[in-house]
């Protein structure tokens, strides 16, 4: 904990009291609760492994401007600034510093409609601002498809835990595929600024009110590819069944600032999928030491991919009515 001790001197945060405590729920990076002479924080040690990447440091900046170009448009969380600076290089790391909050996240079976409301009202006020960030512009070019045969032969020849799970599934991961790059180009036409990452995991609660947190995956997104993404993360139940109740008020709170009407929601639903395939592709390299350097990536890859392949089965299972329920409500207008 002395890097933690220096980062506080450096940052004049004050002399540490008590014990640092590592907080629960990071899955790439390291959250601790810090408390000083001056007031308690939250510090986030970015994993040494992800910021090597070249556009990994430029791409947290970014992320971080985001964030406060939002600041009061929506509650939010932000990195605190240090010379102009959010990302803080100390001792050869770099870190997040933010106030800390005090609240928790809220997950099924306790999310309600309260909750939905919350969330789709939230997520209206993000993509209805139309948000312009210095440096940060919207990606045209669609991606090709990921190279899944050869993460599969690779995993076989390693013996990963998540082989069997890829190979079982391999075909309809390829379709799935297939489907996100012949929509994408079109996709891509219409871009908001946004979170990008609004699983509930990413919301602080605190006395009713929904705080956003980690703002990393925030960039330029197709609203609507957003909006069925944040109805997937809030409105099933524990079973993964979608609750009309929740979706009605997700989605009822989010036109109060935008419109769902005159879209290709044929193209939205298919593209709906290429988070959960990019982050499958992500875990799949981190099973296979592709990336990450250390034993614990490569178990918490295999977990992630099989975890995220039984989520993409999931809401294949959901999709038709999500799409249904969407019609229904636009015929309601």
């Amino acid at each position: 904990m002395k890097k933690i001790e220096a980062l506080c001197a450096t940052c004049n945060l004050g002399r540490i009291k008590g014990t640092i405590q590592q907080v629960s729920g990071g899955l790439l990076h390291t959250m601790y609760h810090v408390c000083t002479e001056q007031g308690e924080y939250a510090i986030k040690w970015l994993n040494p492994d992800i910021m090597k990447r070249p556009d990994a440091m430029q791409n947290m900046i970014n992320s971080e401007q985001i964030a406060h170009k939002f600041l009061g448009v929506v509650p939010l969380i932000a990195a605190k600034s240090f010379g102009g600076r959010h990302v803080i290089e100390s001792g050869g790391d770099c870190y997040l510093i933010y106030d800390w909050l005090e609240g928790r996240s809220i997950f099924v079976p306790e999310i309600t409609e309260y909750h939905c409301t919350q969330i789709g009202r939230i997520l209206g006020q993000i993509h209805s601002a139309n948000a312009e960030v210095r440096g940060v512009m919207p990606n045209t070019e669609a991606r090709g498809m990921y190279d899944w045969d050869a993460y599969l032969n690779l995993a076989g020849n390693q013996q990963a835990e998540c082989y069997h799970t890829l190979k079982q599934n391999l075909d309809r991961i390829k379709q799935i595929d297939e489907t996100i790059v012949k929509y994408q180009q079109e996709i891509l036409q219409n871009q908001v600024i946004s979170h990008r990452d609004l699983d509930p995991k990413n919301v602080m609660w605190n006395q009713g009110q929904a705080y956003l947190i980690d703002w990393e995956a925030a960039g330029y997104v197709n609203p609507f590819q957003e909006l069925l993404e944040v109805l997937n993360y809030w409105i099933a139940d524990k079973e993964g069944n979608y609750q009309r109740k929740h979706f009605d008020a997700l989605l009822c709170a989010y036109m109060e600032n935008c419109k769902i009407s005159g879209v290709n929601w044929e193209a939205v639903m298919a593209c709906s999928f290429d988070g959960m395939l990019g982050w499958l592709e992500y875990n799949v390299k981190r099973a296979l030491g592709l990336e990450g350097s250390k034993k614990e990536d490569c178990i918490e890859g295999n977990k992630q991919a099989e975890a995220t392949i039984e989520e993409l089965k999931k809401y294949e299972l959901q999709i038709s009515l999500l799409m249904q329920w969407i019609k229904d409500a636009i015929k309601g207008l």
